[in-house]
């Protein structure tokens, strides 16, 4: 039939490399990875919000040792509790170095408001993007209205990221066959019924303990660490090396990534998160989830603990249950010997991911595990990571843009 209607032959459909912008997945764990990074960061919770926060929270260090991470030598990636163990070193040295990076990058003096976001802390969010490229290594943008695409379930290609949210629900107008930049990163309403869904996607966001705001010009590098270090030093700068160190994820979080979403993160309590959206049943209306989350409730005794329960007994049109979609969706599950998808997927070979240290649309250890695992399966031959100082859910670069960076690398891939 392919033949018959003149397609390509003999060429494989295999994606060969993914250009991930702030790629929010591995939503098993998010939840927990959430509020181990960025709860302490919440404020006017009430009690029993607080023990939600805090026991997902707790809950993140038997997730992370049971992947059986490794760094780029082979040691174990643990977390002996919420703040020590190789994983928290590991992941204090992966800020130090976007911190480091931005300061080698900069020229000063240095202007925050014209920088694009660089720097600025809780400034204008944009929407992360990826891209892919197939197996034959020609560039292959996707048709209008088409999501970009990149390969892992069981060699099939699945959606990339997540598709945005939109203002008052509505989809947007997608020109020249590109998905546009959108605010939060979150995934849009999907209003089959015809109901306006408004309302819900209000309610993603929450307040927070705030973080350090800057504006203006920074003559020197000292000028700008001391106004990250405004509210409290969390910031040592040695200048003769220029470069510095951090004393704490938490000190961090607090200045630079502050929490903006709701408990559950992902999976919010009232099911009213745009993830709830991706694993509803075709309705509109979202379903939960989180496992780990639904038994924290049960046995807190709290007043959404039925409605997990419930929705975590559902199947979809096709018999297929809530844990089966979830891990369809989750590339660690498919890249880590301790899952059992392991190398059941046909696994792009090149890999470079970009993320914007300071969004609050995810933890950093979501990116941070992705190119961990990525790093140590047999049959990857790239991974190009960088979580870049100050920006937020964008198509975050170092230097340069993003669209001649990402032809660049896939140049550069294609060439090998």
């Amino acid at each position: 039939m392919f033949k018959a209607i003149g397609a390509v032959q003999g060429v494989s459909d295999a994606v060969c490399g993914s250009m991930d912008w702030c790629p929010i997945t591995n939503l098993d764990t998010a939840d927990a990875a959430y509020e181990w990074m960025l709860g302490s960061t919440r404020s006017g919770l009430s009690d029993e919000e607080q023990a939600i926060s805090d026991a997902l929270a707790e809950s993140y260090p038997a997730a992370i040792n049971a992947l059986g991470l490794q760094d780029a030598d082979g040691n174990a990636l643990t977390l002996d509790s919420t703040d020590s163990g190789s994983y928290y070193t590991y992941m204090i040295g992966v800020i130090e170095d976007s911190l480091n990076n931005f300061l080698a990058d900069t020229t000063f003096p240095y202007n925050v408001s014209a920088s694009t976001g660089n720097g600025g802390f809780g400034m204008g969010r944009q929407g992360g993007e990826n891209r892919t490229f197939p197996g034959n290594g020609q560039m292959q943008p996707p048709t209008d209205g088409e999501q970009e695409s990149r390969a892992f379930p069981g060699g099939m290609n699945r959606p990339d990221g997540e598709i945005p949210s939109m203002p008052d629900g509505e989809m947007p107008s997608i020109p020249n066959g590109e998905m546009p930049s959108m605010p939060d990163g979150e995934m849009p309403s999907m209003p089959a019924d015809g109901k306006d869904y408004t309302q819900r996607d209000q309610i993603t966001r929450t307040q927070t303990s705030g973080g350090v705001q800057l504006s203006g010009t920074y003559e020197t590098a000292q000028d700008y660490i001391d106004a990250l270090n405004a509210n409290g030093e969390w910031i040592t700068y040695d200048a003769a090396a220029n470069t510095a160190k951090i004393t704490s994820i938490a000190d961090f979080a607090k200045a630079c990534k502050t929490a903006s979403k709701q408990l559950g993160a992902f999976d919010q309590l009232d099911a009213g998160q745009g993830e709830n959206t991706l694993f509803g049943y075709g309705d509109g209306s979202g379903a939960h989830f989180d496992a780990d989350l639904a038994a924290i409730l049960a046995d807190l005794g709290n007043e959404y603990a039925q409605a997990y329960a419930d929705d975590l007994q559902k199947q979809d049109a096709l018999g297929v249950d809530v844990q089966t979609r979830l891990k369809m969706y989750t590339p660690l599950y498919y890249l880590l010997p301790a899952q059992e998808g392991f190398q059941t997927a046909n696994v792009a070979k090149y890999w470079r991911i970009r993320t914007g240290i300071a969004q609050s649309d995810m933890s950093l250890s979501t990116e941070v595990n992705l190119a961990l695992a990525l790093d140590n399966y047999d049959g990857v031959e790239s991974v190009d990571f960088a979580t870049v100082w100050g920006q937020q859910h964008v198509q975050a670069e170092r230097t340069g843009g993003s669209d001649e960076n990402f032809i660049a690398w896939v140049q550069s891939c294609t060439a090998q």
